[in-house]
């Protein structure tokens, strides 16, 4: 039995990153089409459709000092948090920066100059990125996120409130660099906001821009700062009406949406939402649970992701997970063994998209038969290896399915 074509392309798009990676490893046909640009993006149209539905693929714990973990929001009961084959890690002290279609953006320290990296878990590649001029390593604030209007990726560096505090002379200025370029630029003085980041932030990727909670010099005013992608301008969120004399506690992503709450009421936390930074929308309510310990009550939520069923789950102030479903108006654990102590959750989606996007992959020869966006079969040798690669598929099915009969 032959697939048409059509089926033959979205059997593939549907396929899971972690299996497509596998593929890659069956011949050099193979790895030419599972790498070629237009499948990966492709492969990551699919993953953002999902994205709106708020879903992510995994939770990266981050530890400072010691090795990523990777824990499966999705899977019930228990569960053991995976340790990330990252072979620049544990050695040094880290922080995730930020994060976009998989790609993590990642400074480590190791008591010299220090390392930049992009880092995509899925398919385990990461690149060293240039370091900009006077990097300072983790104490640096920087944000990533994916330009549509130039197709590029870009890392943004913002002024730190440490190296404010801390290093004498500090000029603040806003550096942009592209993965296409593969180089650093300033952005001109005037454009550079009177505001400073604490390190320990990640940058939020959101609605075309990138976000940061900041503070306007000594004033203990907080302000959603957004900066974006495109135009390279910053402009000021105001933040829901209601919410004007709270103390924000938390930005981030939900639903392909930028999402913040407050922490100065103690019986109900509200997640508020924006596809456009002005117009705000209460996507949901939780109330305080007790949790393990009394503690829990006055901790902070961290909404992480929605999974599939439409239950929220959160951090709660470092000592465990929670998933509230909104129709049962209830709790239950996420029991997550060998993740006792960690400083940062990411949740992201597994993609095949490269670090070296836009240095390794640009080359004609990579994109093989998708001369356009959908006309991936127009190349025979292309076409046949896509059926070679299902019936290889179904071979494997079948062969499982007749080890089972055995058995």
């Amino acid at each position: 039995m032959e697939f048409p074509e059509d089926i033959l392309v979205e059997i593939l798009k549907r396929l899971p990153a972690k299996s497509l990676v596998r593929f890659r490893c069956v011949s050099k046909v193979w790895r030419r089409l599972l790498t070629s640009p237009n499948f990966v993006r492709a492969h990551l149209r699919r993953i953002r459709s999902e994205s709106h539905l708020g879903v992510a693929s995994r939770i990266i714990l981050a530890r400072y000092g010691d090795s990523l973990l990777s824990v499966d929001p999705h899977k019930e009961g228990s569960q053991q948090a995976l340790e990330l084959d990252f072979p620049m890690l544990p050695y040094f002290p880290y922080y995730v920066k930020g994060h976009c279609d998989g790609l993590l953006c990642v400074v480590i320290n190791d008591g010299a100059q220090g390392f930049l990296l992009l880092y995509n878990p899925s398919i385990n590649e990461y690149r060293k990125m240039p370091l900009p001029p006077n990097f300072r390593s983790t104490r640096e604030v920087f944000g990533l996120g994916f330009d549509s209007s130039s197709q590029d990726y870009k890392i943004v560096r913002f002024p730190s409130m440490y190296c404010r505090l801390k290093v004498p002379g500090f000029v603040p200025k806003i550096e942009v660099f592209s993965l296409r370029s593969n180089c650093w630029r300033k952005l001109p003085d005037h454009d550079t906001p009177p505001y400073f980041v604490e390190h320990v932030f990640q940058a939020t990727h959101a609605n075309g821009g990138l976000y940061w909670l900041a503070e306007e010099g000594d004033t203990l005013r907080c302000v959603i700062l957004r900066f974006d992608l495109a135009s390279e301008k910053f402009s000021i969120v105001p933040p829901p009406p209601d919410e004007n004399n709270r103390n924000i506690s938390w930005i981030g992503c939900l639903k392909d949406q930028l999402c913040m709450l407050h922490s100065q009421r103690l019986s109900v936390v509200d997640v508020w939402a924006t596809s456009d930074d002005k117009t705000w929308k209460k996507m949901i309510s939780v109330p305080r649970s007790q949790g393990p310990s009394q503690s829990v009550y006055s901790s902070r939520y961290t909404p992480l992701c929605f999974t599939g069923s439409g239950e929220l789950l959160m951090s709660v102030g470092g000592e465990g997970f929670l998933v509230y479903d909104p129709v049962e108006n209830s709790f239950k654990n996420l029991d997550v063994r060998g993740a006792e102590h960690y400083l940062q959750e990411t949740g992201i989606c597994d993609s095949l998209v490269s670090p070296y996007f836009g240095v390794r992959n640009h080359s004609r020869s990579n994109q093989s038969a998708f001369d356009d966006e959908e006309g991936w079969l127009a190349d025979p040798a292309s076409n046949n290896s896509i059926r070679q690669l299902i019936m290889g598929l179904r071979r494997g099915f079948a062969f499982k399915s007749s080890r089972s009969k055995q058995k």
